[in-house]
């Protein structure tokens, strides 16, 4: 099992922060209150034109009054698909690989 190394204070995180940045890093930064709960990426998709439900052990994501039978996705891919909604309306992805979502990239 690996584990992450203890900080020990807060000002060695900040050294850490601090070194980051010098180097061309860029935090990614997400506003107050923005959450991975299903209730609040309902509500928040909802206002870019998605729905999302979870039916039974399946995730929809899928543009409100679509036509036909929505896809149905596992966790790992509709949290992609929730993350490609927010890329394309100017927030930040959950999560970010190396491939995907270069546009949403510092």
């Amino acid at each position: 099992m690996i584990t992450a190394p203890h900080i020990k204070s807060r000002s060695e995180l900040t050294a850490m922060m601090i070194d980051f940045t010098s180097n061309g890093g860029e935090v990614r930064t997400f506003k107050r209150g923005h959450t991975s709960d299903w209730i609040y990426l309902r509500d928040l998709l909802q206002g870019f034109g998605y729905e999302v439900k979870v039916v039974r052990s399946w995730y929809v994501v899928r543009q409100i009054g679509a036509k036909g039978r929505p896809p149905r996705l596992g966790r790992a891919a509709a949290i992609r698909e929730i993350d490609r909604v927010l890329v394309a309306n100017g927030m930040q992805p959950f999560m970010i690989t190396k491939h995907e979502f270069l546009e949403a990239r510092p």
